[in-house]
C-alpha cells in the first residue's frame, strides 16, 4: 500500500511544471497529464461536495465530528 502511495506522489509531483526541464522525453506529456488530471479530480471532488445539499452535510460533519472524537481519544 504504501509503495503505490509513494510511487504515486512521485509521479504526481514529477509532472509539476517547475520540472519542465528534468524530465526524460519519453514521460513528459504523460507525467504532465497525469498532474492535471489529479488537479482535475481534485477540484471536481471539491465543486461534488460543495453542492451537496444540507441534509447530507450535515450527516457528513456527524461522521467527521465521530472519527475525529475517535481519533483524539485513541491517541490518549
Amino acid at each position: 500500500m504504501w509503495r503505490v502511495l509513494v510511487v504515486t506522489w512521485i509521479a504526481y509531483g514529477c509532472g509539476h511544471p517547475v520540472l519542465d526541464g528534468y524530465r526524460p522525453a519519453v514521460f513528459d506529456r504523460a507525467l504532465q497529464l497525469f498532474h492535471e488530471n489529479v488537479n482535475s479530480a481534485a477540484q471536481d471532488g471539491k465543486k461534488g461536495l460543495a453542492s451537496l445539499s444540507e441534509p447530507p452535510m450535515r450527516y457528513l460533519r456527524a461522521y467527521v465530528t465521530r472519527v475525529d472524537t475517535q481519533i483524539r481519544s485513541d491517541s490518549k
